[in-house]
């Protein structure tokens, strides 16, 4: 039988998870993720295993369900369910994005005769080296969700300043740090021991450890780990077509597509070096295309310019097909012959989305989903840039944009921009593409270039070195975005060095949770 006291703190749970969605864009309220992380540290001591999973359990279904609720628009207006079952399946996912907090509350739980509860070293080490290993998980298994690690919440918050240095997984280690200390504090005055001096010394300890942290990542903020190359210019124009989601893969809608594309391109092309289309603008196969894509193409070099176009490739071979989705450049010095060299194939492939996991158990969702395109395959993880007018584009595709390390394989020191198209259409006017963009303008931040973002209905947008917007069109309007561009030199510490340092500080934890010394108390 569920007592009153547990009642509570479930329903303190269910609260304090989603809350943190309002620390992610659009709303930016970034010291709400610290509420909400420390909550969950400060609730997970229970005197049964099976409370302190159900409390995790239940924080990770409050933060997940108020995170990523805007999937139901996907699963409801254009998979075409109706409203209970798409709030069954949007249920079962957040269930089972649910069960990673609850494995990290167990695991913490499990340690306890290594890191006492409630101890420093529990806070300040264990417990941000165990929610690293859930999130590693979570971000991998059947292909991974990434989506809603907390370092995000930070980029308006001074630990932005430490994206350059450790990129989203040492922000994220270091926010789970601070939020260590600050539940540390926060049992310290619970239990009133501040009356004794060797935990002043803590606190003292704490406290001033918080404040350096956010002192030096402020003081990093400022920092211009890359120059602009100023002999070096581009005139570059985003093109946002806003078809309708519900139209989009319509045989009748094709040619209108086309047309309104092909006029989007006419009226800027004279000004313009390069053009970039979103992702999947045609949606039909390359092959199909093959007149109307020599015409772009001859159009484009007339006028000297290139052309980035987002396209469906389908590959034959004797006994099967591959279909992947591809940006291609039109408007190189020779003429388009398919297939071209210079193209980008999307390699991290959502769930059910574009391909199906598990495909002989769970093919029955993606049919009742009625996802097009839902069976294509990957391309290989490091490909050479996309070259257009002489400059280098590191390239990713909608998902892939939130995989820090994917664009760090592919990055070179002679990378002039980073490029990303997509289509998030998917999910109407709801948080969905706030949150992607806030992704996107974190990966334009590590590595200290400008990256070009070219949607379908919007956020079209330029993002600076810095992170920052610094162009950007209206959703839901079909519109084109133009702006001048200098790329950048120079390397940040996190595009020289990757993940390593963040490997060497996970490895330093290791060593310290296991010595055979004195425990922290």
């Amino acid at each position: 039988m569920m007592t009153k006291p547990l009642l509570a703190r479930l329903i303190l749970s269910l609260l304090l998870g989603a809350i943190a969605v309002f620390s992610y864009s659009p709303f930016d309220i970034w010291p709400l993720a610290y509420v909400s992380f420390t909550g969950l540290l400060l609730l997970t001591k229970q005197k049964s295993a099976k409370q302190t999973a159900l409390i995790a359990f239940i924080w990770g279904f409050g933060y997940f369900l108020a995170g990523i609720h805007w999937v139901y628009v996907s699963i409801n207006q254009y998979g075409d369910l109706s409203i209970p079952v798409a709030i069954i399946i949007l249920s079962l996912l957040v269930a089972y994005l649910a069960l990673y907090p609850m494995l990290f509350a167990v695991l913490l739980r499990l340690f306890n005769k290594v890191c006492p509860a409630y101890s420093l070293k529990q806070f300040i080490i264990l417990a941000p080296l165990i929610w690293q290993i859930t999130e590693y998980i979570r971000s991998t298994l059947l292909n991974g969700f990434a989506w809603l690690q907390f370092g995000y919440s930070q980029l308006e918050s001074p630990l932005a300043g430490l994206f350059p240095i450790l990129g989203i997984n040492g922000v994220n280690l270091l926010f789970t740090i601070c939020c260590g200390l600050l539940a540390y504090l926060v049992q310290q005055f619970i239990q009133r021991r501040l009356h004794l001096s060797k935990y002043k010394l803590h606190i003292y300890g704490a406290s001033c450890t918080i404040l350096v942290i956010f002192a030096a990542s402020f003081w990093f903020k400022h920092i211009n780990w890359t120059q602009l190359d100023y002999t070096r210019q581009t005139n570059i124009t985003l093109i946002q077509g806003n078809i309708p989601q519900s139209l989009r893969w319509s045989s009748k809608q094709l040619n209108k597509t086309l047309q309104t594309y092909a006029e989007l391109t006419q009226e800027h092309i004279k000004d313009s070096d390069i053009i970039i289309w979103p992702e999947a603008a045609i949606t039909d196969f390359e092959y199909n295309q093959q007149p109307y894509l020599k015409a772009l193409d001859l159009y484009a070099r007339q006028h000297d310019t290139a052309i980035a176009l987002g396209i469906v490739d389908l590959v034959k071979n004797e006994y099967d097909y591959q279909i992947y989705n591809a940006l291609i450049v039109l408007g190189g010095l020779t003429p388009y012959q398919y297939p071209t060299k210079n193209r980008y194939i999307k390699h991290h492939l959502v769930p059910f989305g574009e391909y199906i996991p598990l495909q002989q158990l769970l093919s029955p969702i993606a049919k009742a989903l009625n996802i097009p395109m839902s069976s294509m395959s990957a391309g290989p993880a490091i490909q050479e840039p996309l070259t257009m007018k002489g400059f280098k584009f590191v390239t990713v595709i909608c998902y892939e944009v939130i995989l820090s390390n994917l664009l760090w394989q592919n990055f070179t020191s002679d990378t002039d921009f980073l490029l990303t198209v997509s289509n998030d259409a998917w999910f109407g006017n709801s948080i969905g593409p706030w949150q992607h963009l806030q992704m996107a303008r974190t990966r334009a931040l590590e590595f200290g270039r400008t990256l070009l973002r070219s949607t379908n209905n919007g956020i079209t947008t330029v993002i600076s070195p810095k992170g920052s917007i610094t162009k950007q069109l209206p959703q839901f309007q079909t519109a084109a975005l133009s702006v001048t561009l200098n790329p950048n030199t120079g390397l940040t510490p996190y595009a020289r060095w990757g993940n390593y340092p963040y490997y060497l500080i996970l490895t330093i934890f290791i060593i310290i949770i296991f010595l055979r010394q004195k425990h922290l108390k």
